[in-house]
């Protein structure tokens, strides 16, 4: 199928504002494009601080969903395992949090950035321990927020709490080596999150020797074929491979879904998806929303509910901010 005008993207986009249920990262509601197109609904949603040359690359994302499944291999994903995903709440309020999620046995919880200390931090994933018991599977999630000494105090800090591995704890990719280097007498991984936010950017960490676990996202990375292309350099590089969500709706979240599907069909050990995040937005686009239980998240084809498009459609301001945004990141692509 040939590629959409932008005339044809405007007829066919569905501009929504969705509040979520936790202030994440600072973001309290998320903004999206819903495309209701030819192979499937599809979804567009950078975030609103990135350059028009970022987002034209989630934009590849979205035209690939929706328009060019023919490049994609064919799947048919069923009910995959997920991580839950704890922000930083209160220790004291984790293991009300983690019943409603259904105790998954794999979670993430996310440690530093605004707001919180070491001890605040540390205290927080006891508390996941504490409810998950000793064999329950544990992530940290820094966001690359800490300093090189901050984060090699706090991991040796949680290290008796049986970490899995550490996401993004540092933002530089030198510091990143050093720091896996430093821990490596510990067995807890350094998995690299935003520092792969472009397909370039692999080289650069696998190089470097950065990290054990690459973090895939669909959209961040321009797609499925070029996600592919990443995990196929990573496993070369002796790394594994873990697929996560953007805090996307269930639109992009079924496409994450599919990636893992793709990736697990070659190595059916891999590892639990990040893709249980739509409990974090307060709605979403589609009749049945991809909500994660204990661990597990069925996954079914997305089908835009047409009720819940009209109660989060944007203002008409912000559908006109987005669709000039299109505009220049359609000639982008």
């Amino acid at each position: 199928m040939s590629s959409p005008s932008l005339r044809d993207l405007t007829a066919i986009a569905h501009a929504v504002s969705i509040p979520m249920t936790t202030p994440f990262r600072g973001i309290t509601t998320r903004e999206a494009l819903i495309f209701d197109a030819p192979d499937g609904p599809a979804e567009w949603s950078p975030f609103l601080e990135y350059d028009d040359a970022e987002a034209a690359t989630w934009l590849s994302a979205s035209l690939e969903q929706g328009f060019h499944q023919d490049r994609v291999p064919a799947t048919t994903p069923g009910t995959i395992a997920v991580n839950g995903t704890v922000p930083a709440i209160e220790a004291a309020d984790v293991p009300a949090f983690l019943a409603g999620l259904g105790f998954p046995t794999c979670v993430k919880v996310k440690v530093g950035g605004p707001g919180s200390t070491r001890a605040t931090d540390v205290a927080r994933v006891r508390a996941v321990r504490g409810a998950l018991g000793a064999t329950g599977r544990i992530r940290i999630d820094a966001n690359g927020s800490w300093t090189l000494d901050e984060a090699e105090h706090a991991i040796r800090e949680m290290e008796p709490l049986d970490l899995d591995y550490v996401e993004q704890p540092v933002e530089s990719v030198s510091d990143m080596a050093v720091l896996r280097g430093r821990m490596s007498e510990l067995g807890i991984g350094i998995a690299a999150d935003e520092s792969i936010r472009r397909s370039s950017d692999i080289t650069t960490v696998l190089e470097a020797k950065a990290c054990d676990v690459v973090v895939l996202k669909v959209q961040p990375l321009g797609g499925i074929v070029k996600a592919l292309a990443i995990a196929a350099k990573a496993r070369e590089a002796g790394c594994d491979v873990v697929v996560s969500s953007a805090l996307e709706t269930s639109v992009g979240l079924h496409y994450g879904a599919k990636l893992h599907h793709i990736l697990s069909t070659n190595q059916p050990q891999s590892l639990d998806a990040g893709l249980g995040t739509a409990s974090f937005l307060a709605g979403d686009v589609v009749t049945t929303p991809l909500l994660a239980h204990a661990g597990q998240l069925p996954v079914t084809p997305p089908v835009l509910d047409a009720d819940s498009l009209a109660r989060f459609a944007m203002t008409n301001q912000r559908r006109e901010w987005w669709l000039g945004r299109l505009e220049r990141c359609l000639a982008l692509v």
